[in-house]
């Protein structure tokens, strides 16, 4: 379903075009043809019998003489066998009240069989372009078609027509002239049905009434291998058959003969309830099967929704309704605090086939005080429902705010304007000379409440410095302060009484190197806490836990022993209360792309046991990632990067070895 969007004067708010669509209805929906006489072939005629036009959208009718030459070939044709037409028809009894040009038009022609054959046949022509003189009889050039005879027909075939009808295209709609013979009519040619052309195909289609707008699914045996079946719906006499009530088609026939897959049937207006005869052919066979179309009705009275109810100025609000008529056009727009109507604001879109719509309604103007929906302005159907603006007060933050160039890392926030997509961009530490491609990836989305969730990677080649991260969104942009750099620690928590247990997280160390981690007062110099030292990982990660005692703390600090020694710092504060007790086990980020390295921090493990890390699938099975394993330290605490590849992981799991066996898991979205 495609939305449009613009003013009020949109689809159902249009009186002009409607009364354009009205009149061209009148001057292209009368059809005739040019009388040109039929040489005297066995199986050809010409009538003029009196035929009785019923004009579209409630322009009238009309009465009088028309011919009608109609030629077949061949003479004698198999069972299930092709006829080939050549249709010309004379001037109808209506004409046209205005000029138009290149009016896209289809004739066809219904003829009824008697004798070796019964039912009813349709030859319709391809699409034309006419031109339309007013007030002048409209001639419609010869045209031709096939189609075919019964799989069953023996002898003789008679044809006899029983109406013409001509379909036209205008501003976009499809409308139905119909010529039906009242009086004088007669055959106009025969042909004879000879041989054996094998057992007919066979059709099922649903037997219950199916929407328009909605796939029929049909099968069957006994087709031609490898052809290309063609849907079509015509009147329950067989007659009138247009393929283009089917929008759209997977039906296919497979090397053994068997007809499988959906027919689309176009919507409610080009397809009104009723019984049908659904034909399909696939150039050399043919056979049918009745359908009934029922469009949805509704059960109750209409409702709509708002996915939110307030927001600022940018936000999407996705619109809702049900029990609405089906394949009506839906119009939604903005109102002020007076009830008046915000014009630029109007979407429009259609409801689905199950009386249902879903319209993304932008708030572009400060001054939209409710939204109001009709259908098809109808003033009977308009529902209105309060929405208030906002302030744009969004939030951003970049979880640890510490990363390594390219690398990933969680971004949040609250109060941005939903439907939106955000963009990043790294700029100086004071929000100055941002530049989008300082982020070389983002998955950063808005949800419907207005929460900014999704991760942001920072370009490999980000020099080692601290940097503002810039999230806009819309009218609404938020800044927060983001560390790049190969190596870092973070602190968690980083601020606390004394007695607290920090957790010292370590990236981009020396492989297999020792670490000492120490307290430091405002001149540099240690605290009285103990030296706690750890070993890092293969991956350069480590965890350990440092217990702040000294109330002159104001960072930690870690420095390699005997290797680089290289030493990074992380600011603590010392604050009044009771110690707060740390986190058990982390992920960061705790989504991204196949191929994220994951952080993954636990504590309150077994010391000195070992942990092994895996991905896990939503129904809990291993996914084909490699595990990880860490040795826990003394404190309980470990830390190692997880590269996640497949895309099935929905989560990532911690487990003891050989000891208690604990489990943790946390959940990773792969996006």
């Amino acid at each position: 379903m495609f939305a449009q969007r613009g003013s009020t004067g949109g689809p159902g708010r249009r009186p002009a075009l409607c009364r354009a669509v009205a009149l061209g209805a009148t001057a292209l929906l009368v059809w005739t043809g040019g009388a040109v006489a039929l040489a005297p072939v066995a199986h050809a005629g010409t009538i003029t019998p009196t035929v009785h036009c019923t004009l579209p959208a409630g322009q009238g009718q009309a009465d009088g003489p028309q011919e009608f030459g109609v030629e077949l070939t061949p003479d004698v044709v198999d069972p299930g066998g092709k006829v080939h037409a050549k249709v010309t028809l004379g001037p109808s009894p209506a004409t046209s009240g205005l000029s138009l040009s290149d009016v896209p038009t289809t004739p066809s022609l219904d003829l009824a069989m008697s004798g070796g054959a019964t039912g009813t046949v349709t030859v319709t022509g391809p699409q034309i372009n006419l031109d339309v003189p007013s007030g002048k009889p409209i001639e419609i050039p010869p045209y031709e078609g096939d189609f075919l005879i019964p799989a069953d027909a023996s002898g003789p075939i008679t044809f006899t027509p029983l109406r013409n009808l001509t379909r036209t295209k205008v501003l976009g709609s499809t409308y139905e002239t119909t010529c039906a013979i009242t009086a004088g009519g007669g055959p106009v040619g025969t042909v004879t049905a000879e041989g054996s052309a094998g057992k007919p195909p066979t059709l099922i289609a649903p037997t219950t009434p199916v929407r328009p707008s909605t796939a029929v699914t049909l099968s069957g045996s006994r087709w031609t291998a490898g052809a290309t079946p063609v849907p079509s719906l015509c009147a329950a006499d067989g007659g009138g058959c247009d393929a283009g009530k089917f929008a759209g088609s997977t039906l296919a026939i497979d090397g053994s003969s068997l007809l499988t897959g959906n027919a689309v049937l176009a919507e409610a207006g080009a397809v009104p309830d009723g019984s049908y005869l659904l034909k399909v052919g696939d150039g050399t066979k043919e056979a049918t099967a009745s359908l009934t179309v029922q469009s949805f009705v509704p059960a109750g009275p209409r409702t709509i929704a708002l996915s939110r109810s307030s927001g600022p100025v940018g936000s999407v609000v996705t619109v809702t309704g049900s029990d609405y008529y089906q394949d009506r056009w839906i119009n939604t727009v903005g109102l002020d605090a007076t009830g008046a109507t915000l014009d630029d604001t109007a979407v429009y879109v259609k409801s689905r086939p199950d009386g249902t719509f879903s319209a993304e309604f932008t708030v572009s103007d400060p001054a939209v005080a409710a939204v109001q929906v009709d259908e098809g302005n109808d003033p009977a159907t308009v529902l209105t429902t309060p929405f208030t603006v906002t302030e744009a007060t969004a939030t951003l933050s970049a979880g640890a705010a510490k990363v390594k160039p390219g690398a990933t890392i969680g971004v949040s926030g609250d109060g941005w304007p939903s439907g939106v997509a955000p963009s990043a961009a790294l700029c100086a530490a004071d929000g100055s000379g941002c530049d989008a491609a300082g982020i070389s990836g983002s998955t950063l989305r808005i949800a419907a409440d207005g929460t900014l969730a999704g991760t942001v990677t920072p370009a490999g080649s980000t020099p080692r410095g601290v940097y503002a991260l810039r999230v806009t969104a819309g009218v609404s942009e938020a800044l927060t302060q983001l560390t790049v750099s190969p190596t870092f620690v973070v602190l968690t928590p980083d601020a606390g009484p004394k007695g607290t247990a920090v957790t010292v997280l370590g990236q981009g160390f020396a492989k297999v190197a020792t670490v000492s981690i120490t307290g430091l007062r405002a001149d540099g110099s240690r605290t009285s806490d103990p030296v706690r030292t750890k070993v890092v990982g293969l991956d350069g990660a480590f965890s350990q836990t440092f217990t702040v005692g000294a109330a002159d703390t104001v960072a930690i600090q870690v420095r390699e022993v005997l290797v680089n020694p290289r030493t990074e710092t992380a600011a603590f504060t010392v604050q009044d209360g009771t110690a707060p007790a740390g986190a058990s086990f982390a992920l960061s980020p705790p989504e991204g792309p196949p191929g994220t390295v994951v952080q993954v921090t636990g504590k309150g493990f077994a010391p000195v046991a070992t942990v092994s890390v895996t991905g896990r699938t939503a129904s809990g099975d291993r996914t084909s990632d490699g595990y990880v394993t860490r040795v826990i330290g003394l404190d309980g605490t470990f830390a190692l990067n997880f590269t996640v590849r497949d895309p099935s992981t929905r989560s990532i799991r911690a487990c003891e070895v050989l000891v208690n066996g604990k489990i943790v898991q946390k959940m990773f979205t792969v996006s």
